[in-house]
């Protein structure tokens, strides 16, 4: 019985931390932002999120910045007559009226930052803001999950 009350606090304190961080701007909802943690000595992580349009006019997402980071840059990952090709997109990722894009691992879109200040760990926040064409900044923090989160999903989407 004495322990009840010291498990009810982790438990308490694990369900919030599990809990998906939302924000929004105008009509865009900016939906469990994370990165990966990185080992010692690297500079570069990528960074994943949920981005839904609920407005009725197109909308693009033109950066992201982050004290964190020298540079954030978007990129794409796609699988073309089984090559695998890597692009830098510099005009941002549109995103349609109603439509949810995903930067997530595997073949998809990523932010990639760069020039890291120091290493990541899992249960770190990274904040960086968000620059939308028409909704403006928006102001996230990035949960840091372990190395190897979202692997085994990523390698099941084509």
């Amino acid at each position: 019985m004495r322990l009840f009350g010291p498990i009810l606090a982790l438990l308490l304190l694990l369900g919030h931390a599990a809990v998906a961080q939302t924000y929004r701007v105008g009509a865009i909802e900016v939906g469990d932002p994370w990165a990966r943690a990185t080992p010692v000595g690297a500079n570069v992580t990528a960074g994943y999120m949920r981005i839904t349009n609920h407005g009725a006019l197109p909308e693009r997402l033109l950066a992201i910045r982050s004290a964190a980071a020298g540079s954030v840059e978007f990129q794409e990952l796609s699988l073309d007559d089984n090559v695998m090709r890597l692009r830098t997109v510099a005009r941002g990722i549109a995103i349609a009226p109603g439509q949810t894009v995903e930067l997530r691992p595997g073949f998809a879109w990523q932010a990639v930052f760069a020039g890291l200040a120091g290493q990541l760990l899992p249960g770190d926040r990274v904040h960086a803001t968000l620059t939308f064409e028409r909704a403006g900044p928006v102001d996230v923090d990035l949960a840091v999950h372990p190395i190897g989160t979202g692997l085994r999903r990523a390698a099941a989407v084509p």
